[in-house]
């Protein structure tokens, strides 16, 4: 992990700048070790008695990349990126597992599973019968889930009495599965198995989190394998994963996007920024609260060739040119998001594959992106 230097004044900002700029130089060569992979083998079992658990659930979390234990609680999963990644194991009556794994080194590895019986769910009223508030807070539940995007016409939950909903008394809507969510997505060609750990509306905004699984639908015929993937290039425009693949190449600008960064306090020159009648425009911000940042400032290699670091001390403000949309500047009309780094960092993929988030946080339009239009990490663009 690379440490992490505030920056004190205009000339050790432009030194941290230039440095961010000279290390992306030095990526070369790494095409014959990104070929390396792992085989991940190991054992689910139970964890009071050892007995082994069959066709438990074994897989990456938000890919389409997963099998099932056989009738030994054996599993295996081949050729598997070097590089970190979040496993998951769930089996119907026990306690869904996450864990992440590292890889540094090609070859196997093995990870033994022992799962727990699943607990009661805890909440303070739970709506499990079919009845007029259900019906309705399913409805809440649905259009938070799949989104409101076209794409979401074609999307069903199969399974709604998966769902455990719970209502709080300061006006909280919760839910939780008991099994995996089924939601099949006949717009971008997926089967999706959601594990909903929690789920929370209030006020219009929306919390939700779990482990999901992608799988792959079969078309009927060729039209519709066109017209998934036709959809699925559609919905990886303007996405965060077109964002972060965009920073790592330095084509932000090519690809429709504007990125700018907030600058320190210590180091602007006026502490306020005013309208001007009445207009608060982007010129009056820029060289003053925020610069304009090229991807290639933004981004660090990694430990492992097959890793990036997405570094930024301060909040950057993105606009996406190729969509309408709201901004709090009057001469951008455009789809605008802010994104936050915790700890300063993330870990991403050069395909935009977030491996290590440390808890990264968006608001705005890349916040607003559903089930109807999510892609799993490892899809691929040019496959």
């Amino acid at each position: 992990m690379l440490p992490m230097r505030p920056v004190s004044n205009c000339i050790s900002l432009v030194r941290y700048f230039l440095t961010i700029s000279l290390s992306v130089l030095i990526w070369t060569g790494v095409s014959a070790q990104q070929a390396a992979t792992v085989t991940l083998t190991g054992k689910v079992t139970d964890e009071k008695t050892g007995k082994p658990l069959p066709f438990a659930n074994v897989f990456i979390n938000n890919t389409t990349i997963g099998t099932n234990s056989d009738e030994n609680g054996n599993y295996r999963l081949p050729n598997l990126a070097i590089g970190n990644l979040e496993l998951v194991v769930s089996f119907l009556g026990y306690e869904t597992v996450k864990q992440t794994l590292r890889f540094e080194q090609p070859g196997t590895r093995t990870v033994v599973f022992k799962l727990r019986e699943g607990q009661e769910l805890k909440g303070v009223t739970i709506v499990a019968k079919r009845n007029k508030k259900r019906e309705k807070h399913l409805r809440i539940i649905t259009r938070e889930l799949l989104g409101r995007s076209k794409f979401s016409k074609l999307c069903k939950i199969t399974n709604p009495e998966a769902l455990r909903i719970s209502e709080d008394d300061d006006g909280h809507l919760g839910a939780q599965t008991v099994k995996p969510l089924i939601i099949e997505n006949y717009a971008l060609g997926y089967r999706i198995h959601q594990d909903l750990d929690d789920f929370d509306y209030f006020n219009g905004k929306v919390y939700y989190g779990g482990a999901t699984r992608f799988e792959l639908l079969e078309p009927k015929d060729e039209a519709q394998r066109k017209q998934w993937r036709a959809n699925q290039k559609e919905a990886y425009k303007g996405s965060l994963k077109h964002l972060l693949t965009s920073m790592v190449a330095d084509s932000l600008q090519e690809q429709g996007f504007k990125v700018y960064q907030v600058i320190p306090d210590s180091l602007r020159i006026f502490k306020s920024v005013r309208s001007v009648n009445g207009y608060n425009s982007i010129a009056n911000h820029l060289h003053n609260r925020i610069e304009a940042v090229r991807g290639m400032r933004l981004v660090r290699p990694g430990e492992l060739p097959t890793e990036r670091l997405v570094v930024s001390l301060t909040q950057l403000e993105v606009f996406n040119m190729n969509r309408k949309g709201r901004s709090p500047y009057s001469d951008m009309p455009y789809a605008y998001t802010q994104i936050t780094f915790p700890q300063g960092y993330m870990v991403t993929t050069p395909q935009g594959w977030v491996v290590m988030p440390m808890g990264f946080e968006i608001a705005g339009d890349l916040g607003n992106d559903r089930f109807s239009n999510l892609l799993p990490s490892d899809w691929k663009r040019d496959q």
